[in-house]
């Protein structure tokens, strides 16, 4: 018998759209929606990793996804003197769980998954407005003027989301919201506020510093310090069109060839993975530190957002980009759009000015890139340039991420849930690897709806106690883990250097056996689906029973 209430899901990227594929086979009542006209073409590389693969399996995709992806087995490290540092070994995944690490498009790989859901259940172009709860439901309401009434609110809706900002609006009236999670968005407001005044400078000569922002409550020097501790990046994505074998041997193999190459004295590194169809997902990355965030902007990095406690317009605002992450909303009353609508992934059309000229200019396509099908070792390489993708690359589908690590500790309240990027954002790279992380949240949230007997206030609160329980140690660990990766792949300080050679050179093979217990053994599955049996010698970590209160029922995640 199918469950008498209805999940609504903000955001159709990995974690939502697997939460209405999960929805879906259990037969619960959903809806989904998604600000964009449609799957965006934007964005790069995926790797989907093991702890994926089981639940892939489960629901009868595995092999659909293989068909549309290459097996990866190496990520080569380079200098960009193109003196080898080491590689980082992904070839015992498959005797460690059975699985290969596959790589893809991400356009490829959301298709696949919203093919999976019945077209009316899901609906473009909606861009939520706001949303009120009650005791017995939550009501979402768009900028269209229409209303969709249900008894959970899920949002994933990227790394700027709007149920967030609605949703914290809320908690921050009652008192109740954590410093840290407010000291996360005064630094969206400060690096938003700084663009928009640096335009404004431009105008009238002036420099002004990050932290002349002006625009929320928090004080300047817990403002600035939110900021550094996201540490914020930009990157620059794009696939390339199917190119000539001939002249990139590379994209031959049946596996995916990788590099990343850290730049020696400038603040870039950059990326590429061969995926089928002959083509190339390159990314490249750019850390933005104080000195370059200083520097005069033509056009904002993102429109300034307001206070938590600034009033709500009807009115909707328009976007020159659109962006499949975040969910664009109305403008406030004071003028300034929400934080939903800072672009997540956005298109080239939005890259004007000197600091995001620089990741199309002329010095950054001439980056060299290797194009060797193995490691180097003898000191000899056969070299293009990073321009050579660019070139071969639509201008409509390059785009582009400014992104920052955070953890924030409010996860839910009342009958609203996040997820995914929502609630634990991390530095968007090349391999995009926040789709696993979104993934496994709904797996989490998906097993915990599946088991509730009934959509009372207290079932609903404890089933979001439980998920947050099991999944914030995780993201935890992966921020401290993309920590470490971030400085292993963008670090230029000599002692990020030296950490990386040694790292990589002698201490990978330890480390990464230490990471492969913890995290390959985490292989979640959907309880209500036939299970699939764990492979490999790499145990996968049983699935906890929870309790809720009505009738004591068992909840399996």
């Amino acid at each position: 018998m199918a469950p008498s209430f209805k999940v609504l899901i903000v955001g159709a990227g990995f974690g939502g759209v697997t939460l209405a594929v999960l929805l879906e086979r259990a037969n619960i009542d959903y809806e989904i929606f998604e600000s964009a006209a449609g799957v965006s073409p934007l964005g790069g590389a995926v790797v989907l990793g093991p702890t994926v693969m089981p639940l892939l399996e489960q629901l009868g995709l595995l092999e659909k996804v293989q068909r549309i992806s290459k097996p990866i087995k190496t990520i080569h490290l380079v200098q960009e003197n193109m003196k080898r540092i080491g590689e980082i070994n992904l070839s015992d995944h498959k005797r460690q769980t059975g699985y290969d690490s596959l790589v893809a498009t991400r356009s490829e790989l959301l298709s696949l998954l919203v093919a999976q859901i019945p077209t009316f259940k899901i609906h473009f172009s909606k861009c939520v407005l706001s949303f009120a709860a009650n005791k017995d439901e939550v009501v979402v309401r768009c900028t269209d003027d229409t209303s969709y009434r249900g008894e959970i609110l899920v949002g994933a809706d990227g790394a700027f989301s709007r149920i967030r900002e609605l949703l914290y609006r809320q908690v921050a009236k009652k008192g109740i919201l954590p410093r840290s999670d407010a000291a996360a968005v005064a630094a969206d407001a400060a690096v938003a506020s700084f663009a928009a005044a640096t335009a404004l400078a431009n105008e009238t000569g002036a420099t002004l510093a990050l932290h002349s922002h002006g625009h929320h409550p928090m004080d300047t020097a817990e403002s600035s310090e939110a900021v550094q501790q996201g540490g914020r990046h930009i990157s620059l994505v794009g696939v390339t069109r199917p190119l000539d074998s001939d002249a990139f041997p590379i994209v031959k193999g049946v596996d995916s060839h990788s590099h990343t190459i850290i730049g020696d004295r400038s603040h870039y590194s950059w990326s590429y993975f061969t995926v089928p169809g002959n083509r190339i997902c390159w990314a490249v990355n750019m850390q933005l530190n104080d000195h370059i965030l200083q520097e005069p902007q033509q056009q904002p990095l993102r429109s300034p957002s307001p206070p938590l406690d600034a009033p709500l317009s009807p009115t909707p605002s328009t976007r020159s980009s659109f962006s499949t992450t975040s969910t664009s909303s109305s403008s406030t009353a004071t003028g300034y759009p929400s934080i939903a609508e800072l672009g997540y992934w956005e298109s080239e059309d939005a890259m004007t000015g000197p600091l995001l000229s620089r990741l199309v200019s002329d010095d950054c396509k001439s980056f060299p890139v290797p194009l060797d099908n193995a490691g180097n070792t003898k000191g000899t390489t056969t070299t293009g340039t990073l321009g050579d993708f660019i070139d071969a690359t639509p201008k409509d589908q390059i785009a582009r991420a400014i992104t920052e690590q955070t953890l924030f500790e409010t996860w839910h309240h009342g009958r609203t849930v996040l997820m995914g990027n929502a609630c634990h954002r991390m530095i968007s790279n090349a391999a995009h690897q926040g789709a696993v992380d979104a993934i496994q949240d709904a797996v989490a949230l998906g097993n915990l709806i599946h088991g509730l007997p009934s959509a009372s206030p207290e079932n609903v609160v404890n089933i979001f106690k439980v998920y947050q329980a099991d999944r914030y140690p995780h993201a935890k660990t992966q921020l401290h883990m993309s920590n470490t990766v971030g400085k292993l792949m963008f670090g230029k300080s000599w002692t990020e250097a030296l950490m990386r050679v040694f790292l990589v050179r002698y201490m990978f093979k330890i480390y990464q056996h230490f990471c492969d217990d913890k995290i390959l053994a985490d292989r979640p599955q959907a309880k209500f689906l036939p299970m699939v049996e764990s492979r490999g010698d790499v145990h996968a970590l049983p699935q906890r029973a929870h309790k809720v209160p009505e009738g004591e029922k068992h909840l399996k995640h």
